[in-house]
This record gives structure tokens, sequence and C-alpha cells, in this order.
């Protein structure tokens, strides 16, 4: 074995070492590099495997980029290491096509990922970066989904009325660029701890909430950068939106009768979230700032997504799953190759929180 196959060798052992502290034996590694030797190349591959059944987990590997459309037909938890974690999207584990979830209870953790379809009912979204929309698929099930902690620069599109009851939105981050809203056509959910900020001029009739009905809307961050309209539809009082302690720097639509939301006209974006770098990127609006504005929430806390039940974490690194936050690694030569060591230094930790 040469030193390089040594060291990837070690490497490898460490990551399953990490994997096994947290898993059961029903746990998989998933990479689409054939060299890195992992069990399968793409969730496709893992829901046509029989030994993966429902409850298992499939780990993604830091790195691992997949570009074909996947499709999750088996009840099982899919977890990456985070995002924006190094110095490009390089150790991310990034899904540049569509995912389409169609079994109930999938859950989608610290991974970066393009759209997302939500076919089946009690879908998880947690803690991962979607560039892409999340969208309920027309004329298929899908209530009960929960969309917590992400950092999301698309939108999410339900069915109206008639179909995505019962949606959870909570302490996302939402950079929207494009022109649109950011969350469209949902009916009966509570859209809770979120922030929004809005950067381009909305020709609809609201920035956050467009189609929106039956809701509880309460405890957001609503910034528009550039043209304002009003933050939420809620004129038509028929819509039976609850909407309280959200903070905007743009009045609500005065039309309803909404009178317990703060309006700060000149709240700022560098109010709201403080750099990253020397340049406004993506990861410059995952990093929240805004302690010094009014407590506001109803539950006595910061309204936005740094605050409520699912508190956002920079990095998205998934709950309870440890991570190797230091690796080091010296080859050591010796005079022939059996006196060659190699030594392995590493700090594992557990996301707590």
């Amino acid at each position: 074995m040469t030193s390089t196959q040594s060291i990837t060798a070690a490497i490898l052992c460490c990551l399953s070492l990490v994997y096994s502290i947290e898993t059961s034996a029903n746990s998989w590694r998933v990479n689409y590099d054939k060299r890195a030797n992992a069990d399968f190349q793409d969730l496709n591959a893992a829901m046509t495997d029989g030994r993966v059944v429902n409850g298992d987990t499939l780990y993604m590997d830091k790195g691992c980029t997949i570009s074909s459309q996947q499709t999750i037909s088996k009840t099982v938890t899919v977890i990456g290491p985070g995002y924006f974690i190094g110095e490009n999207d390089a150790d991310e584990a990034y899904f540049s096509n569509t995912i389409f979830i169609e079994a109930s209870g999938v859950k989608l953790t610290g991974l970066h990922t393009s759209s997302i379809e939500v076919r089946e009912n009690d879908a998880v979204i947690e803690r991962c970066r979607v560039t892409g929309n999340i969208t309920a698929t027309e004329q298929y099930e899908n209530d009960g989904a929960q969309i917590r902690s992400c950092f999301l620069k698309g939108n999410i599109k339900g069915q109206g009325t008639n179909g995505a009851d019962g949606w959870n939105i909570l302490n996302n981050i939402f950079y929207l660029n494009e022109l649109d809203s950011c969350i469209n056509r949902i009916d009966n959910a509570l859209i809770d701890h979120n922030t929004f900020n809005l950067q381009y001029y909305n020709w609809n009739p609201c920035a956050m909430g467009y189609g929106v009905t039956s809701s509880v809307i309460t405890n957001n961050i609503i910034f528009q950068g550039y043209g304002k309209s009003n933050p939420v539809r809620c004129t038509d009082l028929d819509l039976n939106n609850t909407i309280r302690n959200n903070v905007s720097n743009y009045n609500f639509d005065t039309g309803g009768n909404y009178p317990n939301n703060l309006i700060i006209t000149n709240l700022k974006i560098t109010d709201l979230f403080k750099a990253a770098g020397s340049a406004e990127t993506d990861s410059y609006y995952a990093r929240i700032n805004y302690a010094d504005i009014d407590i506001y929430g109803s539950d006595g806390k910061t309204c936005g997504a740094n605050a409520g039940g699912y508190p956002y974490v920079v990095h998205g690194y998934p709950l309870h799953v440890p991570r190797i936050e230091n690796l080091t690694i010296s080859d050591n030569q010796g005079e022939s190759i059996y006196d060659s060591q190699i030594t392995l230094q590493m700090t594992i930790k557990v996301q707590n929180q």
C-alpha cells in the first residue's frame, strides 16, 4: 500500500468511526466518486437496494456532488456535513438537480440542494441550504411538511387550499433576489420566527407571502431591500390569517386590522446580518446580527430566525451528529516501508444545539 493510499484509508476509518458513534447498524455512506469506496454512489442506488429499509440513515460524504435527479422512495434520513463550512462550496454535499420526496417521513438535513419536490406527507427539511424552490407537487399528498432552520434562496410553493395542509415554516433565513414572493399558495400553515430578506423589486402584492390563507404568521422579521410592497397579502380579511408580532421595514396593508406588528422604517441590512468576509455573498446573509433590535416576539424573545423553537444554526450542522473539527495527518517516513508511520490527530465535536 502506498503512502497516499494509507492516508486515504485512515481518513475513511476516521469517518466510519464518527458515523458509528451516532448511528445504528442500518446506516450507509453515499459518495458519487467510486474511489471513496462508499456503500452507494447516489440516493437512487440506495433506494433500489434491498438492504436499505425504512428508518435507515444515509450519510453524504463531505465534498460529494450529485448532478442527476434523485427520488427518495423509502422513509430514510439523509444527512450531509452542513454548508458554508469552508472557503468555498467544495466542502458541502451538493445535489445540483431536483430531489423528489416520494415516501412519508423523509428527513433531509445538512445538505446543499437545488429544487425539492414534496410528494408525500410529513417531510422534514432541516438545516439545509436550498438554492432552488421547495414545491408541493400538484395532485400528490404532501401535508404536514416541516421546513426549519434552512437558508433558502428560492421560494416555497404550496397548492393553495387543495393540498399541502399544515406546513410548519420555522426559523429559516430567506434570501430572495428575484421577482417572486418567498412563500406562495400556502394554506393552514405556521410561519414563525423566520428572517425574510427580499432584495428585488416585487411587483406582486406582497413580499413575504402571496396567496397565504388561514395561516399564523408571527415573530418574523421582514426586510425589503429595494422597491417596497406590502409584506404580506392581508387586505382581504376573508383570507383568515393571524398576523402578529412581526417586525418589518415597511407598512403592512392598511386594509387589514393587524396592529400588533412593529414597523422600523430605518431598518438597515447591517442591522440584520454581519459579514462573513469582505463581500456580501450568500454566506454573508447566513450570519445573523440583530441583537439590538427591539425585543418584540410573542414569546418574550427576539423575532426572527435566531429565536423560537428551532434557532438557526450557522453552517447548518446537523443536530446530534458528530463531525471532525480538526484533522492533522503526519506521514513519517522511516528508513524502510516497515518503519513508516501515519499519525492522526483529530478533534471530534457533536452538534448539541
